[in-house]
């Protein structure tokens, strides 16, 4: 296996990539789509480490990061749902470089990373198979979690909160930007994710798909997940037991054994 880390430009500006290939033949490709924010940091080695095994079982492997984040250009308050989408679709096409001719392409993204997957294989014939880890469904829901972190933090500084979650969303909606977590929520990106929904009346156009809502716990597949896989045809949903590994815990998590294990037995790798 070799690895290689190197920029890709477009319009001007930089989507920094990380491409892992195999010892042999790319037999296949996947593209590795990360979480937003701090769950993209707590996630790392773990979207690491898989994608290595994906490498050593034949497939060509990209990682990337988002403009805004990580070494990509942009600040985070200049990144949107609607520039991930654009940045998935590019880095689509750079995968599909790396490998033989029709090829299958599989993406693979974890939290908002699943959902922004999922918008980017809308329209395009080149991807074969989805798999989506504990995907956001709900954005409004999603960006009042976020929100909850800028409440935690003024409790934390101020032992109160000094600006509600009301008045938080009115600078939002006014084009300001909120700090969360070090990161500047801006208000487009605001308004996009609000307004996201992944719902069964949109299929994404591949052959097969894979759900896995993840759970610290056994528990029945996600109702949400479930919803998914009765309208969109080929689709398989898992629930899967690992600890929140996205966020700040106690583990280190250098892999998630049972969510790596599920999705290489539904791909096919050895």
């Amino acid at each position: 296996m070799t690895e290689q880390a190197y920029f890709l430009h477009r319009d001007g500006e930089r989507l920094f990539t990380f491409l892992h290939l195999p010892a042999g033949p790319c037999r296949a490709g996947a593209l590795l789509c990360a979480p937003l924010a701090e769950e993209k940091l707590w996630s790392h080695r773990v979207l690491v480490t898989f994608a290595r095994e994906l490498a050593r079982a034949g497939y060509a492997v990209l990682r990337f990061d988002f403009r805004g984040e990580g070494d990509s250009d942009r600040t985070f308050e200049e990144s949107s749902l609607t520039t991930r989408v654009e940045d998935t679709r590019f880095a689509i096409d750079e995968l599909r470089r790396h490998v033989v001719a029709d090829a299958p392409v599989t993406l693979l993204g974890l939290r908002l990373g699943a959902s922004v997957a999922a918008l980017a294989a809308d329209g395009r014939d080149d991807v074969e198979r989805l798999v989506l880890w504990d995907p956001v469904t709900n954005g409004a829901d999603y960006v009042q979690a976020i929100l909850r972190a800028n409440l935690m933090n003024q409790m934390t500084r101020h032992r109160r909160v000094v600006e509600d979650r009301e008045a938080l969303t009115r600078r939002l909606e006014q084009g300001e930007s909120v700090n969360v977590e070090g990161y500047g929520l801006g208000g487009d990106f605001f308004r996009e994710l609000s307004g996201f929904r992944l719902e069964p009346a949109s299929p994404p156009p591949t052959r097969a798909n894979l759900l896995v809502g993840i759970t610290s716990r056994e528990a029945p597949p996600r109702d949400d997940l479930l919803g998914l896989a009765q309208a969109w045809r080929d689709t398989r949903v898992e629930a899967v037991v690992e600890e929140p590994f996205w966020r700040e815990i106690r583990r280190f998590y250098a892999r998630a054994g049972n969510l790596s294990d599920a999705t290489a037995r539904w791909m096919g790798t050895p």
